[in-house]
């Protein structure tokens, strides 16, 4: 899915150079992530038929908040394994998405989320949208 693209991470928080910083944002610029999502089941009448809800409604990104802070954060896995760390759950759902795509989200929040975290539990790499528009623009 992402080949490399923990190794550009490590590199970049290794030495944080220029060229490992080059070689990272070519590898963030192609990368889909996975994001961990709530999906809510479609609601039921009585009689069986489906109610519909608003478009998207049923789906609910999770978030992940920084305690000292109190920011909160999307959370963006490289893989199924680095989801794992966060959650082992073989059942958890996730969709992939783009930098691009969380700085669609990230602007519609209006100030309410401050960023994306890649893969949280191992490299804790931390975007905000700023960062992201930045390498989506290059």
């Amino acid at each position: 899915m992402n080949e490399n693209l923990n190794d550009f991470i490590d590199a970049f928080l290794l030495d944080g150079g220029e060229q490992s910083e080059k070689a990272l944002i070519a590898a963030l610029k192609k990368a889909e992530f996975l994001a961990p999502v709530l999906i809510n089941q479609a609601l039921a009448k009585p009689d069986g038929s489906a109610v519909y809800e608003e478009e998207g409604s049923n789906i609910k990104f999770v978030l992940l908040e920084d305690e000292e802070s109190g920011l909160s954060y999307f959370p963006a896995f490289s893989s199924r394994t680095e989801m794992m760390r966060w959650r082992n759950d073989a059942e958890q759902e996730a969709i992939n998405l783009r930098l691009k795509d969380y700085a669609a989200i990230l602007e519609g929040g209006e100030g309410k989320y401050a960023g994306v975290v890649i893969d949280a539990f191992s490299h804790d790499l931390i975007l905000d949208l700023a960062k992201i528009k930045a390498i989506c623009a290059e």
